[in-house]
């Protein structure tokens, strides 16, 4: 069982439904908070707990960043 917040049960619910796809960062941004996107690089903060939540294993990580593109599940 994985705890998330709200922003970071948005955030798997996507990038679930889009895998092995690669999620934008504005598409991720969206999904989290509309059109109120914060001006700080909050995703990454959000990110890098989604990160830790999941990826229990860190040999075979499931949260990839695309450089330059966004992230992915796999």
């Amino acid at each position: 069982q994985i705890s998330l917040a709200q922003t970071g049960r948005k955030l798997l619910e996507l990038l679930m439904r889009e895998s092995p796809n690669v999620v934008s960062r504005s598409r991720l941004e969206q999904a989290a908070w509309g059109d109120s996107i914060p001006r700080t690089d909050l995703l990454r903060s959000h990110m890098h707990l989604l990160r830790r939540a999941i990826n229990q294993d860190s040999r075979a990580p499931l949260l990839h960043t695309v450089s330059g593109s966004g992230y992915k599940l796999v």
